[in-house]
């Protein structure tokens, strides 16, 4: 389920909800928004389990279908029980005739990734980064407030920082992808090249974070907490580029994990 990814993701919603509406939203909508976005993420990863155990068993055998641990018919059951609850939930707020369809056009584009387009290189990690930002929009459209300045660009900011993590994603996994024939961008370019492009889109990508400060839809109680965090993701991201090895990923993609979380707290406080 990858709980602090599907959990972060919850949170994201959670909190474009209060940005929207520049305060709490009502705890039904809240509880709502967190189940859509923790569970729908939840089905995805486990659905890219399934149509990655080939790969898996050279990259990741410790992984639960690949080591034997589940069967892919149990994981599939469990995905499609996850995806119910998400989906359901959506229909919960004043919008649900435009937060229904979006939650499960998402749930359709990850499976259709999953089941192929993953292979598409670039391509496949758009789709996962548009996902991955959906959330900060997601939410005002729950609470009836699309069109929210701040939460239109923290979509595009959280769209550029996961783009950065796809690429950086791909080094540790060159061997079985090749295998599979996934063109990721390691894979086509090397790892260097990959390393040094993720660092490129991260920098630029926290370059331009401090925007919406400047452009007044935000306060100072955003960028204090902006700054730890993009510290945090160009740390992990310098370390990345400079050693592109599968240990040196696998041991930053925990502290970009939490780069972006504290992230999502600046982009919460933004009203402050």
């Amino acid at each position: 389920m990858r709980v602090r990814n599907s959990a972060l993701m919850g949170i994201a919603v959670v909190a474009s909800e209060w940005v929207a509406l520049k305060g709490p939203a009502s705890l039904v909508e809240e509880i709502a928004g967190f189940f859509v976005a923790f569970f729908l993420t939840a089905g995805v990863m486990i659905t890219n389990d399934y149509f990655d155990r080939e790969v898996d068993r050279i990259n990741r055998p410790e992984r639960p279908i690949p080591s034997g641990a589940v069967t892919g018919k149990q994981a599939i059951a469990f995905s499609a029980a996850l995806f119910a609850v998400g989906i359901a939930s959506s229909v919960i707020g004043p919008w649900m005739p435009i937060a229904f369809p979006l939650a499960f056009f998402s749930v359709i584009v990850s499976l259709v990734y999953n089941a192929g387009l993953k292979k598409k290189g670039i391509l496949g990690n758009a789709i996962v980064s548009f996902n991955v930002a959906l959330p900060f929009i997601y939410g005002s459209i729950m609470v009836g407030r699309p069109g929210s300045l701040m939460n239109d660009l923290f979509f595009a900011y959280a769209f550029v920082a996961n783009m950065a993590r796809e690429v950086f994603k791909g080094i540790p996994d060159v061997t079985g992808d090749k295998s599979r024939g996934v063109r990721t961008f390691a894979v086509v370019h090397g790892t260097k090249i990959a390393g040094l492009v993720g660092f490129v889109l991260m920098a630029l990508d926290v370059a331009c974070s401090p925007l919406p400060y400047f452009m007044g839809v935000a306060g100072i109680g955003y960028l204090i907490p902006l700054t730890v965090g993009d510290l945090l993701l160009l740390h992990s991201s310098f370390a990345m580029a400079k050693r592109p090895e599968p240990r040196v990923v696998d041991k930053e993609k925990g502290e970009m994990l939490l780069g972006m979380g504290v992230i999502i707290l600046a982009f919460l406080l933004s009203p402050l």
